[in-house]
């Protein structure tokens, strides 16, 4: 076994079994403690208004190449109902359609640093920001070159529009607000 793949093995080892988050990308590791219960709660709500007859929503799910761990693991990848052919881990990067984050303290950098660029990179078509902080989301689509070329904005409260594929209206007014963090 290889390096890479002994290291890969003991991340998704140690997600699984202790209670964290971890993902592997741009050359680093990011290791997390499990959401919050208002963190979760978003995500919950934002995951029960994609219809399952034509949008898969799956928590936590790493996306990348079969077989490598290395690679973002949002809070919500969407795909669509039934392009899954196998148990898979990551989900193929060609068939999200969408990645999602609920921004905390600890990731708000993170989900607004690398990840635009690697997201756009891999081609997924739409990235969602929902920032805790910010009471705000954020929707980047078009990816161009490893960039997003259109990008919109919303207050929490207020719905926001999922371009195509998705063709999405997502609804915020059960989003809890913060004051900025």
């Amino acid at each position: 076994m290889a390096p890479e793949e002994s290291l890969s093995r003991i991340l998704a080892d140690a997600a699984e079994k202790g209670g964290y988050k971890v993902e592997w990308y741009s050359g680093k590791i990011v290791i997390q403690e499990s959401a919050s219960a208002f963190h979760n709660l978003i995500v919950s709500e934002t995951m029960r208004q994609f219809p399952p007859d034509t949008w898969w929503a799956l928590p936590d799910m790493g996306i990348g190449t079969p077989g490598d761990h290395r690679g973002p693991q949002p809070d919500i990848a969407i795909v669509p109902a039934g392009s899954l052919n196998s148990d898979e881990n990551p989900v193929r990067k060609e068939l999200v359609s969408a990645a999602i984050e609920v921004t905390s303290k600890t990731t708000r950098s993170e989900d607004y640093g690398d990840k635009p660029e690697i997201y756009a990179g891999m081609g997924i078509p739409v990235y969602v920001i929902i920032d805790r902080g910010r009471n705000s989301v954020r929707v980047f689509s078009e990816p161009e070159h490893g960039r997003y070329v259109v990008e919109t904005a919303s207050p929490f409260g207020k719905p926001f529009t999922l371009p195509a594929p998705l063709s999405l209206t997502v609804e915020t007014a059960s989003f809890p607000t913060f004051p900025d963090e």
